[in-house]
């Protein structure tokens, strides 16, 4: 059971009263929670330490809080120097945005961080990241081999540029790219100016919220394979492909380890392990061969030099950042150092558009 406080602790409206029940059945015995309920859900939170100290929280309560919304909100002045966000529901990248400006929140879902300097305050739960309530949207997903082109031409081509350059360079008709830049602007990955140029991209947070619709295994067909004398006598095979894109470690040489498995986008799986004699395996696989969702898999590839001296094509940045992301092992995390590499560097493999 919550601990109800006197002097209004149980008062104001039902999304006010459930953040202040929220915050105070997680903090530790001796902690007081207060509410001092106003108008439309706003108010103010009071914190009580054991000894005696409190803290203020402004409520600042919104029906709904896009990504994008977030840096606006914040810059509002609250007339407190802490403050509680709260809304309906607040969705995995609104969350993000929020933690990392240090904001404190809270939702009717069970989403909830708080985080108060003095007395110091550090709580933090997990709700649902989806909207029980959402109503339809015309697009609610990057799945799909058209979402996909989209992405690949907006971390492969610098900004600025419009919606039907971006098409051009896509190869997707202009309504559809019209619906993923509207979805992706909504998730604060990308930023418009007012004549709707896209103006920047955040390159790793648009690769990460890619791989929440997206997999190198469920997304293409897979095959395994085993190179009975090593990757090492793969690469140079290689070359008898007519088209191919290497993804995964060994489409970034000189990472975390040697790579231990290779992962090759052909046309077709059995045909390339025949060229390539390869030998099928269920167990104990160093070669998968891809099949892959679209063919922008093999667009605007890298040639690059192993070192045994060996160069093969190996596929965008962006497409490996994302296969990576979603291999097992060690990838996830050779992902990482491929994204903060990416979002440090001016060009980062991106091309003129």
């Amino acid at each position: 059971m919550f601990r109800v406080m006197r002097n209004g602790a149980s008062g104001g409206t039902p999304r006010a009263r459930l953040a202040a029940d929220a915050l105070r059945s997680r903090l530790p015995p001796g902690w007081g929670v207060q509410l001092r309920p106003g108008a439309d859900d706003a108010g103010i939170l009071t914190l009580r330490a054991p000894d005696g100290r409190r803290a203020k929280l402004r409520l600042i309560p919104r029906k709904q809080i896009l990504p994008r919304d977030v840096a606006n909100i914040l810059a509002q002045p609250s007339g407190l120097g802490e403050r509680l966000i709260i809304a309906p529901f607040l969705s995995p990248r609104a969350r993000e945005l929020l933690a990392a400006a240090g904001a404190s929140y809270a939702d009717e879902t069970g989403n909830l961080r708080v985080v108060v300097r003095d007395p110091a305050v550090f709580v933090e739960s997990q709700g649902a990241d989806r909207d029980p309530k959402r109503r339809p949207r015309p697009l609610q997903s990057l799945k799909g081999a058209a979402a996909a082109r989209v992405v690949r031409a907006l971390c492969d081509f610098s900004p600025p540029y419009g919606v039907r350059t971006l098409a051009e360079r896509s190869g997707t008709p202009l309504g559809t790219v019209s619906r993923v830049v509207s979805f992706l602007e909504g998730e604060a990955v990308i930023h418009r100016d007012e004549k709707k140029q896209i103006l920047t991209v955040d390159r790793p947070a648009l690769i990460q919220r890619w791989v929440a619709d997206y997999s190198v295994t469920g997304s293409n067909v897979m095959r395994s394979y085993l190179e009975p004398r090593g990757l090492g006598a793969l690469a140079p095979k290689l070359a008898s492909l007519a088209r191919y894109a290497v993804t995964g470690s060994m489409a970034i040489p000189g990472s975390v380890a040697p790579a231990r498995l290779a992962a090759v986008y052909v046309d077709d799986a059995e045909d390339a392990a025949k060229t390539l004699e390869l030998v099928p395996t269920e167990a104990g696989a160093n070669v998968w061969l891809l099949e892959p969702f679209d063919a922008v898999v093999f667009e605007r590839t890298r040639s690059v030099q192993l070192s045994s001296g060996t160069t093969i094509v190996a596929a965008a940045l962006s497409q490996v950042a994302a296969d990576l992301m979603t291999s097992p092992g060690r990838a996830p995390q050779e992902a990482e150092a491929l994204l903060a590499q990416m979002k440090g560097s001016e060009g980062g493999g991106r091309q003129k558009p």
